[in-house]
């Protein structure tokens, strides 16, 4: 009896899967036969006005000769691109299609022309073994699923679970800023922020005991860092503006990246020691001698997508 229940599941199973495969290849060669019809209704549209058809009105008899290697020409390319659509003739006047042939117009000011086509829907059928043989390999699989989860279930109790590390990832080409812990929350960085936190990161873990201060001019191995994130943007397309000066508005520029941080950094605020821009405290002489440096970063903290 459970033999029996199995072969039923497996049958059920397989020939789901073949349906499923059958109307999505069904559907896949539309959509191709489609497309093709758009290519060669273009291509003639293009060329409509060279192309020697009759023209009663004008007293011109054609040149059948020259249609005929026109449109060798065209099933000729269409056969090269593995085209499902052949073309067979073209003519001012209406054609009647034959048996799996159709006709396509072209409509233009004060003439139309009639193209009889003949589209390929067959489906290759020799390709259902795939399929099977998958469907097959998966119902093979069913035998050892309990086993092996009874397995897993024995083994998870004795695994040491490790704490995972936390990273920042900082993502080029969506420009965002998100944790390895939660994917979902992604929090978007204008070009000049991003440009000059990247660098800061960087700039951090290669010269990790320097002081940066607001006060003082920028190092020349910081603006250069911010220059080169700033022309990967640029070759990535998200700007063609000119490159910003990363010096001026540096106190809005922190602020920018401290917000985003902030919106990032709300669940887990035990990282802002070591992702955030240090704020300065104090005022007068105790400001100046601030440090916005990040001295806890390092290389595995971070990782860069698009760099």
């Amino acid at each position: 009896m459970k033999e029996l229940k199995k072969a039923l599941v497996f049958s059920v199973y397989l020939i789901f899967f073949l349906f499923v495969f059958i109307t999505m290849s069904k559907y896949t060669i539309d959509d191709v036969v489609y497309h093709d019809l758009q290519e060669i209704k273009l291509r003639v549209s293009l060329d409509r006005h060279k192309l020697p058809l009759a023209d009663p009105m004008l007293n011109y008899s054609g040149d059948p000769e020259a249609l005929e290697a026109y449109i060798e020409g065209v099933n000729h390319y269409l056969l090269q691109q593995n085209s499902r659509v052949t073309l067979v003739a073209i003519s001012n006047k209406p054609i009647s299609p034959a048996k799996g042939e159709s006709v396509e117009q072209l409509v233009a000011p004060g003439s139309r022309t009639y193209l009889l086509l003949k589209a390929d829907y067959s489906h290759n059928y020799a390709l259902l073994i795939f399929p099977l043989i998958f469907a097959m390999f998966n119902f093979a699989l069913l035998k050892n699923i309990s086993r092996i989860k009874y397995k897993q279930q024995v083994h998870e109790d004795k695994k040491v679970i490790l704490p995972t590390l936390e990273i920042l990832k900082i993502d080029l080409y969506s420009k965002t800023l998100h944790l390895t812990s939660n994917t979902e929350l992604k929090v978007q960085l204008a070009n000049k922020p991003l440009c000059f936190y990247l660098a800061l990161l960087e700039y951090c873990k290669t010269y990790p005991e320097a002081s940066l201060n607001q006060n003082k001019d920028l190092p020349e191995e910081l603006l250069d860092l911010a220059d080169k994130y700033f022309h990967r943007l640029v070759s990535l397309g998200h700007t063609i503006r000119k490159r910003p000066n990363f010096s001026n508005s540096l106190e809005k520029t922190l602020s920018e990246i401290r917000a985003a941080l902030d919106e990032l950094l709300s669940a887990t605020p035990e990282l802002k020691a070591k992702y955030y821009p240090p704020k300065a405290h104090g005022e007068g002489s105790r400001s100046k001698l601030h440090s916005y440096a990040l001295t806890k970063i390092n290389e595995e903290d971070i990782e860069i997508i698009g760099k």
